[in-house]
């Protein structure tokens, strides 16, 4: 984050209906992403300071990101409550560190604040001085987490928290008003929400999920490097590569599918028949590997690719049960080391209760599973590890569609994750915010839900996921050996050079009118959808209304 921030990348994330985010101006944008930057060097070296990521968070909610500063902000939460635990903790002991010797230099350097040195003058009314400003920043804190929570659209959790507030900071005036402020903003969102029910652009069903989460746009930040942006050659190669190992009648190619006027993905792959394939024929098989992750909560199933039951095959580290010794082996070579030992049980008895593949706690066993692989290669960057780096998340729509986000799931939950992992939250600049969201926008955008026996799951097959999209698709996938491993095949006779595409909306998806499927699609598109069959079917709609409008003209005359 401390990478130089371009203008020309500047599109806010913050989608707040009742308060709409102010796009700053050029040297607004210079002033605070420079005040950002100036952070972010500072907690490299104070990272237990936690007005610096309270500050910090400000400014990243002033720039339109609240879904960054929400992170920041609860990372400034997690350190002043460290700090006032009564009890030594390793954490509040560096807390305490830092503020005693900021508090110290404050009081004897800075002349606003020097006429108070003697508060400062022994250990023990260091320590007071320390602990009342803790006390202080802890009710700014909360205080910014509502206004991140608002920027956020999540009006649920800004209820939640500002009830939780009153009760934790009795004495506070302020926090009340909050309690009143959250009950107006759910009332006019659900009045918003509701006409947007009447006009047909929402389903009841998405209305209720709305109101219970929030929401940001998916954007590239302005401090993104290119090669965070896009799959370079060697990406291309590797997967030319992996091709050419599984299949015998397709390749992969730099996609022209949406080269046209309204098109906004400059980097789009697809995938083409290299000869004739006739219907019913194998495309490829997507194998659990590096590229590939499937996970659910069956605790009869193998940790590797879901299938049930295990055999009596297990690594030497630990009694982990696997249903081959291919699986056994892959788990060792890609995510199993990290996880080995570590505690995550909490993941897996919230996805047990999980009834849907889109259940946020199958999300979360997903994030904690590709954590696992980055820190298995050892890669410089989480965002290029082998799953990551093919991935791309929904960027550049003109008409996007909001990532559903609250935060219990995007932001408590990730940093749990991450502490579980003993990845220092605060020290480890590799796994901030933005790193975590951008993980999740890739997962989003790519992820296919999976259902093995009874146990509901979800899972990035790293080659299903170059195949374009059709709602009059040429091929489909299945689940052979009741596992996570993927079997494409031809759904009917596909020429040479001909684009294989699959569904993304599936069969039933395919059915619906023109208008319902587009809008199912817009979030991968962000814009109608323009395979053969919509673009035609569109057409004849258009003639429908307009011979509809002549013939009542001519009625009407």
């Amino acid at each position: 984050m401390d990478s130089p921030w371009k203008f020309n990348q500047y599109t806010p994330s913050s989608a707040c209906e009742i308060s709409p985010p102010v796009v700053l101006d050029p040297e607004q944008f210079a002033s605070e992403s420079d005040e950002v930057i100036r952070l972010t060097q500072l907690i490299a070296t104070l990272p237990y300071d936690p007005e610096l990521w309270l500050t910090r968070g400000n400014c990243l909610r002033l720039l339109g990101y609240p879904e960054l500063g929400l992170g920041d902000v609860y990372k400034a939460r997690l350190l002043v409550e460290a700090g006032l635990e009564e009890t030594s903790s390793i954490l509040g002991d560096d807390v305490r560190k830092a503020f005693r010797k900021k508090t110290y230099d404050l009081h004897t350097t800075d002349p606003a604040w020097m006429r108070w040195a003697d508060t400062v003058s022994t250990f023990e009314l260091l320590a007071e001085k320390v602990k009342e400003m803790l006390k202080r920043l802890e009710l700014q804190i909360w205080t910014e987490l509502m206004e991140g929570l608002m920027a956020a659209n999540c009006c649920s959790d800004y209820a939640r928290m500002s009830r939780e507030a009153v009760e934790k900071f009795p004495e506070d005036d302020i926090f009340p008003s909050e309690v009143l402020n959250s009950d107006a903003w759910n009332a006019q969102r659900e009045e918003i929400l509701s006409s947007r029910v009447e006009h047909g652009d929402m389903t009841e069903s998405q209305k209720a999920t709305t109101l219970l989460n929030g929401g940001v746009y998916p954007v590239p930040y302005p401090f993104m490097e290119e090669n965070f942006l896009i799959r370079d050659e060697d990406v291309f190669k590797s997967l030319e590569e992996d091709f050419k190992r599984v299949s015998t009648n397709s390749m992969v190619v730099r996609s022209t599918i949406r080269n046209d006027e309204a098109s906004t993905e400059d980097d789009c792959i697809g995938v083409v028949a290299t000869r004739d394939i006739v219907s019913g024929e194998t495309i490829l098989i997507d194998t659990m590997s590096a590229g590939s992750v499937g996970v659910d909560a069956d605790p009869g199933g193998c940790p590797t690719c879901c299938a049930s039951p295990v055999g009596n095959l297990w690594n030497t580290c630990c009694p982990v049960l696997y249903c081959s010794q291919v699986c056994a082996d892959v788990a060792i070579t890609t995510f199993h080391n990290p996880i080995c030992g570590k505690d995550f049980e909490y993941l897996y008895t919230a996805a047990r209760k999980a009834t849907t593949t889109t259940d946020f706690s199958l999300d979360a066993l997903l994030l904690m599973r590709v954590v696992a692989l980055s820190l298995t290669e050892d890669v410089d960057h989480p965002l290029k590890s082998q799953v990551m780096v093919r991935l791309t998340p929904a960027y550049g729509f003109k008409e996007p569609n909001l990532i559903i986000f609250n935060f219990v799931d995007h932001i408590q939950t990730p940093i749990f994750i991450l502490q579980t992992f003993d990845i220092n939250i605060f020290a480890d600049p590799l796994y901030d915010t933005w790193v975590l969201h951008t993980i999740k926008c890739r997962l989003q955008n790519n992820k296919h839900g999976q259902t093995l026996g009874d146990w509901p799951g979800t899972s990035i097959s790293g080659l299903y996921s170059m195949l374009n999209h059709s709602c009059s698709p040429n091929v489909d996938w299945r689940h052979d050996s009741a596992s996570s491993e993927v079997t494409m095949f031809a759904t009917r006779d596909c020429k040479k050079g001909e684009d294989l595409c699959i569904s993304y909306i599936g069969s039933v998806g395919n059915e619906l009118p023109v208008v319902e499927r587009r809008r199912k699609l817009m979030g991968w598109f962000g814009m109608p959808c323009r395979c053969e069959k919509c673009t035609k079917e569109a057409a004849a709609l258009l003639v429908d209304v307009l011979v509809a409008k002549t013939e009542a003209i001519a009625v009407a005359a």
